[in-house]
């Protein structure tokens, strides 16, 4: 309907104007120097609209093509980025699939119209390293840092991942401090420098380290206790190696969590490296004692069967009232022979061996029960003992 209502008013308009210029057609006059052109003046505005009509055209006609050669640009670029991509893409597979001179190739040819040429360059460090081509890889991580410098840590954990790679510790170290710097809360940069310093057995800077760990994530509680105590065992083991030996031991020992020194596992390990110290054997009865009457444990127990004491009877006498809690361990009467016979009980050592082998048969019995037989003379029992700990 409203279709119809404008063709009507414009069927309208057009006969009134087609009647005012039938009545009266008027004259337009244009002159330039000698030229001259007179015409009805309907006949110049019909003129006036074409010419603007066709000036109308010919601006669609620029645009049209000025939007063609965009397209055409924008397809060029399209189409090269595309292939950039195409490249990438392949060298990152072959990059995975390990041929690393083809990821080499494909990387460097896609890296030009790349709009993360960083990731180019990294791909390209790794295949030049695989391929033991190290001045070319430190090259490619130049580039990389050129091009992306805000990717420092990026770059350097992979750098760092070479060194190791390579056995350069000391330098994949220097590179992971760096970042620390940078990023402190890095869970791999943490979780880098912790594996270094296991490797290097630096335990006194994994110690300080390990609050670190916690704290970034890096660990579970349960993973940080047991680091934790693993870190300060080993601490204890490397006092061996140091010429104040003692002094060194008893001050990592003194400076451990309390909650830590009660550990059956750290305490077994202090008592151990206190066994090579004699004058210091009354410290690790003291320390057996106190930790057995709350809970057993087998390796405090069989520690506690190798001290040479000034007084093997009150020894053994504490080692007997443990009979009362745990009357059927092995370990126990292994222990109570060993003091049986340091206090040289011969009987009761004797009895104390067979109850251990009645519990089980353990090749470490049978040599203590034949070393005894040959103190005692016995040779032939001792040749038998000797026999059956070597079949087990």
């Amino acid at each position: 309907m409203r279709r119809f209502i404008w063709l009507l008013l414009v069927l309208i308009i057009s006969v009134w104007l087609g009647l005012q210029i039938a009545k009266d057609p008027g004259l337009a006059f244009f002159s330039y120097r000698q030229w001259s052109v007179e015409m009805p003046l309907w006949a110049a505005l019909f003129s006036l609209i074409i010419v603007l009509f066709l000036f109308y055209l010919f601006g669609c006609l620029l645009s049209s093509i000025d939007s063609s050669f965009y397209r055409w640009g924008n397809w060029l670029r399209w189409r090269r980025k595309n292939q950039s991509y195409s490249k990438t893409n392949r060298g990152l597979i072959e990059l995975i699939e390990g041929h690393w001179k083809k990821a080499e190739n494909y990387l460097i040819a896609g890296i030009d119209q790349s709009d993360a040429p960083l990731i180019n360059y990294l791909a390209l460090a790794k295949a030049a390293h695989e391929q033991a081509a190290y001045d070319r890889r430190d090259t490619y991580l130049c580039k990389a840092h050129a091009v992306a410098a805000q990717a420092e840590v990026a770059i350097g954990l992979t750098q760092a991942q070479f060194q190791i790679n390579q056995g350069q510790l000391e330098q994949a170290l220097a590179t992971l401090n760096h970042l620390r710097i940078i990023a402190p809360q890095h869970g791999l940069v943490l979780k880098l420098v912790e594996r270094i310093y296991v490797h290097l057995a630096d335990w006194q800077n994994l110690l300080k380290l390990l609050p670190c760990l916690y704290k970034a994530k890096v660990v579970t509680s349960e993973q940080f206790t047991l680091l934790e105590q693993k870190t300060y065992a080993e601490l204890l083991k490397s006092t061996a190696n140091y010429p104040e030996g003692l002094v060194s031991l008893q001050d990592i020992w003194h400076k451990m969590p309390r909650q830590l020194q009660k550990t059956p596992q750290l305490l077994g390990c202090y008592a151990q490296q206190l066994l090579r110290y004699p004058k210091q054997t009354g410290e690790v009865v003291e320390l057996l004692d106190k930790s057995l009457k709350k809970s057993w444990n087998a390796d405090l127990v069989k520690i506690y069967g190798l001290l040479d004491t000034a007084d093997p009877v009150k020894q053994l006498t504490q080692a007997e009232r443990w009979l009362i809690r745990y009357p059927s361990q092995a370990l126990l009467f292994l222990t109570l022979g060993r003091l049986s016979v340091r206090c040289q009980l011969w009987g009761k050592a004797c009895r104390y061996f067979e109850e251990s082998l009645k519990l089980e048969k353990s090749a470490v019995t049978y040599l203590e029960y034949g070393k005894l037989f040959e103190q005692l003379g016995d040779s032939v029992s001792a040749l038998q003992a000797y026999r059956s700990g070597l079949a087990r």
